[in-house]
């Protein structure tokens, strides 16, 4: 019987899981050994790996839409926390000693690879000095990236469970390996030397909020281009209504990246060919054994819930 506690016929493990799984559990050994197992950063990475671990088995035990859905949900809320705390875990894993001198920012290389891959135009774009209502326009599409993140999976949540799946596939793949590129090529931004914009109240309020909710690294690659790309192909494929109302914020949102001064013109590439990697495994996924399986277990569940009624 699938679903038995001693006898599971297969256990399903999705590509994003297994990511984060090693994602956080790397965090974890990485923050260990360098500031000690002990150190608070340690131990949450050691939780959040183990509440995956947990959530993935207690969903398998006993397979339903609504376990499902918790487990699904699970990855984003472990998403979110894992964003947050890599402010504390990347600097212990290359400045452990907590030295001002140890200089671990790769914003200098950043820099020189935008002047070797793109010119000078991702500078001139962030030297633009144009009216305060221009620079609240850009804010508003770069603020849209949360109502797309949040209101974008929402619907696959509510509508349909396998596309919801399928979106995870993805979009948890775009955050697990952004995080690598955090951890590896730790930045601030052209923010740190060029200084905030400035403009409307809109620039101003959210220019506050955002700086007092970045962890300080999140750079390279760019997630604001890699999600919303990667959400933006899933929507042309499976709600394209919904894709013709939000590419113009999208386009939008791209460049107020590198307007606003929050992301290197080498970080969009890089979101770029994060988010075309991640379309691929998508696609893998929805035609692979795994997909076929999960949906066929998922009609038997809708089949038994019609029957009891």
């Amino acid at each position: 019987m699938q679903g038995s506690l001693k006898h599971p016929v297969r256990w399903h493990i999705l590509p994003h899981e297994l990511l984060f799984v090693l994602v956080m559990g790397v965090v974890w050994l990485r923050v260990g050994w360098s500031a000690g197992f002990s150190q608070s950063s340690a131990i949450l990475f050691f939780l959040y790996t183990f509440f995956l671990v947990g959530a993935i088995i207690w969903c398998q035990l006993h397979p339903s839409p609504y376990r499902w859905r918790v487990r699904l949900g699970a990855t984003l809320l472990l998403s979110a926390l894992t964003y947050f705390s890599l402010s504390t875990a990347v600097p212990l894993m290359h400045n452990p000693s907590g030295s001002e001198m140890f200089i671990w920012h790769q914003d200098t290389a950043l820099a020189q690879w935008d002047a070797a891959l793109l010119g000078d135009w991702p500078r001139r774009l962030m030297e633009l000095v144009p009216a305060a209502w221009v620079t609240d326009v850009f804010m508003a599409c770069y603020l849209f990236f949360f109502y797309y993140i949040i209101g974008g999976l929402l619907y696959y949540f509510v509508k349909d469970l396998n596309l919801f799946r399928a979106a995870l596939v993805g979009f948890g793949t775009v955050y697990a390996l952004g995080f690598v590129g955090y951890m590896l090529m730790p930045a601030i931004g052209p923010l740190q030397e060029m200084g905030a914009r400035s403009g409307g109240w809109l620039t101003e309020t959210g220019g506050a909020f955002i700086a007092q909710r970045t962890n300080g690294v999140d750079v390279f690659p760019s997630i604001h281009m890699a999600a919303s790309l990667f959400l933006l192909m899933f929507d042309f494929q499976y709600r394209r209504a919904h894709f013709w109302w939000v590419l113009a914020p999208t386009v939008g949102l791209w460049i107020s990246t590198v307007y606003l001064r929050y992301h290197y013109g080498v970080d969009l590439v890089a979101g770029i060919g994060l988010a075309f990697g991640c379309v691929w495994l998508t696609r893998w996924y929805v035609r692979s054994r795994l997909c076929a399986e999960l949906e066929a277990e998922c009609a038997a569940h809708s089949r038994k819930a019609y029957v009891q009624i």
